[in-house]
């Protein structure tokens, strides 16, 4: 039997470590040392959040992972990645690499969406390729629509404040006698109410004073309130409208007579239309007051009285 010697054990036992620990990255890295990959390349106008071992996966399921980034500035403006996949999955012709985000926190993957082409990539073809528009990207794009507003807005408010001290600056002298007319009114309404404080007083004791006698006469208002809301029943409750009817009925009446005296036939209207009537009452109204003056002034002529039953002549 060979007796090793016991540095050539450790030597054994070092490469055998390091080809494990060589084999165990890979592994993690998504290469298998002991089965073949296709290798594929895609070429993408920006590659943000890939890196080298980043997941290539067809229906959300991992087919390999990405071995290379190259970018050659001065063959292509592209980032070119190149893929390793596995060799038992076949791509068809058609298919697409799309980078998308692989959760929250901004990681990439790629996708292999497969094309219904019935041939298929071979080993070191280049798959057409896109990248999706994530979060970042739009929040980025907003940020700077947003970035731009509020440029526009600063600028707006510097012209504002400039535009706003020109004012004062101009005014300045109108302004101090503004504020100064306002320190001086401020004033005289301050002596005015320190003058007016003891009538202002006096009228708020009277006010108290009438609020007090209408408390004490709270009884008095209730029984005016109570006559009205009395007298409002007797007025709800009595016969207006019959009322109404006799006071039509009397008016009717009225103009009846009204109406007889302007007839011409009726006695009234004869009194009052026939002139000649009119005359002869007057006429005999002047007699009768002649008649009276005469018994008055000679009464004898019309009565004859005597003690003895002397007649006179």
């Amino acid at each position: 039997m060979i007796k090793l010697k016991r540095e050539v054990k450790v030597g054994l036992f070092a490469l055998i470590t390091l080809g494990a620990l060589y084999w165990g990255i890979n592994f993690l890295k998504g290469h298998d040392l002991f089965s073949k990959d296709n290798t594929y390349y895609a070429t993408y106008d920006q590659v943000n959040g890939i890196q080298k071992s980043s997941a290539i996966v067809i229906k959300g399921f991992k087919v390999g992972v990405i071995s290379d980034i190259t970018y050659d500035p001065q063959r292509s403006d592209k980032i070119v990645l190149q893929f390793s996949i596995k060799n038992k999955f076949r791509i068809p012709t058609n298919s697409t690499a799309r980078i998308y985000s692989d959760g929250l926190l901004g990681g990439k993957a790629v996708e292999i969406a497969l094309g219904d082409s019935k041939t298929y990539l071979s080993d070191g073809d280049t798959l057409p390729s896109f990248r999706e528009k994530d979060i970042f990207d739009i929040a980025g794009s907003e940020l700077e629509y947003i970035k731009q507003r509020l440029n526009i807005m600063a600028s707006d408010i510097s012209k504002t404040l400039d535009t706003f001290n020109t004012l004062l600056s101009d005014n300045s002298e109108n302004i101090t006698s503004t504020l100064a007319n306002l320190s001086e009114i401020s004033g005289n309404l301050s002596r005015m109410i320190q003058t007016e404080e003891t009538n202002i007083r006096n009228i708020v004791n009277n006010m108290n004073t009438f609020s007090a006698s209408l408390r004490d006469n709270t009884d008095k208002i209730g029984n005016i309130v109570t006559n009205v809301e009395n007298f409002t029943d007797s007025l709800q409750t009595a016969n207006i409208p019959a009322l109404v009817n006799d006071l039509s009925s009397t008016v009717d009446q009225v103009n009846g007579i009204l109406a007889k005296v302007n007839d011409k036939e009726g006695t009234m209207g004869k009194l009052f239309s026939d002139d000649a009537l009119y005359d002869s009452l007057v006429a005999a109204s002047s007699n009768l007051s002649l008649l009276l003056q005469d018994v008055k002034e000679h009464p004898k002529r019309y009565v004859h009285f005597s003690i003895f039953g002397r007649k006179d002549k």
